[in-house]
Order: C-alpha cells, then structure tokens, then sequence
C-alpha cells in the first residue's frame, strides 16, 4: 500500500514506556492511541495564543479511524505528526501518523473526527472563532 506524503508543522518525539511493550517485542496497538493523545495535546499546546482558553470549550472524540502499515519495536525512535485538515461548524478532523524518526517510515496513520462540547450544556457547540482563526493560520490554509 502507498501512503501519501503529507506535511505536518507539528511533531513530537515519543518515549517508549516498558509498559508499551507486548509479548511480541513490539507496541501494543492500544498503546498507539495514547501516542495520538500526547500528538494532540502538544498540537494544541504549540498553536494557542495566550488569550485562548481550551477547556472553555471541550474536544471530545467522535470517531477514530486508524491504519496500521507496519509494528513499532522497543528500540526505535518513533515521532507522533499532528495537524488539522477539516474545520466544520462543531467538528474538525485530526489527521496523526507515527514516523520512525531515523529512516521516516511510517508506522501508522490516524484521522480523528472531534466534536466540539459545551460542559455546562452537555452539548454539541460551534467550534469558537478563535480556535478557528489560530489553527487557519498555523497550518497556512482556510480550513
């Protein structure tokens, strides 16, 4: 299967924990979504002004949709890609990959669909001007 290259502004080196590891030597695949999580939340970390608030407004997961190309093993250096491709009125989509860091293979890649959530309503609500703004122009596109 050919995987089509994509450019990501946001990366974050990966540590893998002992209790990553399966029986066979190498990442247990549910281990591959906390990666996705620490990808997130550095994504998010890296692109908020100082005047954003993101627990204002919650993301919470709606769908998950993930390829596995080929295993992660203990020994390797991987790296979690993140960026945004799709911003609707209350959802957007994360697209991730997991990237062997010395040959830039990659091991896996992930869309996420999240739904932005009001806590105090315990609804749905519109994706917050701001955040749409913020991450347009990180990711240099009209998303």
């Amino acid at each position: 299967m050919e995987i089509k290259p994509e450019t990501f502004k946001s990366t974050l080196p990966i540590q893998i924990r002992f209790g990553d590891i399966d029986a066979m030597g190498h990442i247990n695949n549910n281990i591959y979504f906390s990666y996705f999580d620490l990808g997130k939340t550095a994504y998010l970390e890296a692109i908020k002004p100082t005047a954003m608030y993101w627990v204002d407004k919650l993301m919470v997961v709606a769908h998950i949709d993930i390829d596995f190309f080929s295993p992660i093993y203990y020994k390797e250096k991987v790296s979690v890609d993140t960026k945004v491709t799709k911003l609707g009125n209350k959802s957007g989509v994360f697209l991730q990959q997991l990237r062997n860091v010395d040959n830039g293979e990659i091991k896996c890649r992930c869309s996420t669909v999240f739904v932005t959530y009001n806590p105090d309503m315990q609804t749905s609500a519109p994706i917050p001007e701001i955040w749409k703004e913020t991450i347009s122009k990180y990711e240099g596109l009209e998303l």
